[in-house]
């Protein structure tokens, strides 16, 4: 069996565990417990919500008879689940309601990234998963769908069905979202009828605009109870519902464009030039830019003022962050600058706006 290196922290713990004090026993023993409680406390996190340990993520652990054999676990998780999330809260709901189960967004460059949906140690969900960039591939029975970049899958856990990176393909990148609840469990049902278990969504449409949104909750730990992530997973399969039954009205736009508009929305945060949409794109940006008109009605980096616009209104409205940070979050390099973009997309300034908390009134185009 390969030699397991345990991480720093769990060094210290194991050190001051078998370390002899020569002062008092019982004062030794508190002073162990008082560091032993540091350092699980850092580990930890957000009251044992949640998980964190050098910026990756991972499922909540419970309160399990794990030993030591949890700890190696633990780290294993942390790595390979990089970028997902897993919902745990003292709170539980009963399965007549929605709950997410987990969300995530990862990039997969090897092979071994497989799933098969009989053999796995998951409670019954519904897993909806989107292409970003290159591509996946999923079994159905006979059927091989290949997943390109702007379409979506929707399976029920356990099911038949495989969903892999095929050593032909150099990464597969996407966002995913699994609920539980017997209303989800009837949203897959309705979806399948209406659309099959693999589609075509657009970039901007509501739904992978809803499904950004709710990973960037998560990512700032802006989900912080039960209520809250059942409201957001019942806006989420309402959302999928009125997507099925085209109610959302959507038009088809070119790969290269689609392509654009997924880097957009995944990356506004960061600082972007045309030439990086264009790079992404494999298009040139005056190509991008007679496209981005024609099919969108706007600039691609309008597109990107209009999304970072989007995401400060939200946090503005939701959040108490100083505007100051909010500007930075949303990929501007200063406040300055972004109340005065603000004020033109919105027609008052970012503190105006939030005094005020008449966002739901505003149309963007």
């Amino acid at each position: 069996m390969a030699k397991t290196e345990l991480p720093a922290p769990i060094k210290v713990i194991l050190v001051i565990l078998v370390s002899p004090f020569t002062i008092n026993n019982c004062y030794s023993q508190c002073i162990k417990l008082f560091v032993i409680f540091i350092v699980s406390a850092l580990l930890l996190g957000n009251n044992g919500k949640k998980m964190r340990l050098g910026g990756k993520k991972l499922h909540s652990i419970g309160t399990d008879n794990h030993k030591g054999d949890g700890l190696v676990e633990l780290f294993d998780t942390l790595e390979k689940y990089e970028g997902s999330y897993g919902f745990y809260f003292q709170e539980q709901l009963s399965s007549d309601h929605v709950s997410i189960k987990d969300i995530g967004r990862e990039k997969r460059t090897s092979p071994d990234y497989y799933w098969d949906g009989l053999k796995r140690e998951d409670d019954n969900k519904i897993i909806f998963q989107y292409t970003l960039s290159g591509f996946g591939m999923l079994e159905l029975g006979k059927r091989v769908y290949q997943l390109d970049p702007g379409k979506a899958f929707i399976v029920k856990v356990p099911s038949e069905h495989r969903y892999y990176l095929p050593a032909h393909s150099k990464k597969w990148d996407f966002v995913f979202i699994a609920l539980q609840g017997a209303p989800a469990e009837k949203c897959w049902e309705f979806s399948n009828e209406m659309v099959g278990p693999v589609f075509q969504v657009p970039p901007d449409s509501k739904l992978i605009q809803l499904l950004l949104t709710t990973y960037q909750e998560t990512r700032e730990r802006r989900i912080t109870d039960a209520y809250r992530a059942s409201a957001k997973g019942y806006e989420f399969m309402m959302e999928l519902y009125r997507f099925a039954d085209k109610l959302e009205k959507t038009k088809e736009i070119p790969t290269a464009i689609a392509q654009a508009v997924t880097f957009i929305q995944a990356n506004f945060y960061q600082t972007i030039t045309l030439d990086d949409i264009a790079n992404v794109s494999s298009r040139s940006k005056y190509y991008l830019i007679k496209q981005f008109d024609e099919h969108l009605n706007t600039t691609p980096m309008q597109f990107l003022t209009q999304t970072r616009i989007k995401h400060a209104v939200e946090l503005l409205l939701h959040t108490n962050l100083p505007i100051k940070e909010i500007a930075v979050k949303v990929g501007f390099s200063n406040d300055n600058y972004f109340n005065k973009v603000f004020r033109k997309q919105v027609g008052k300034s970012a503190g105006a706006f939030r005094k005020c908390k008449r966002g739901k009134y505003i149309i963007f185009n």
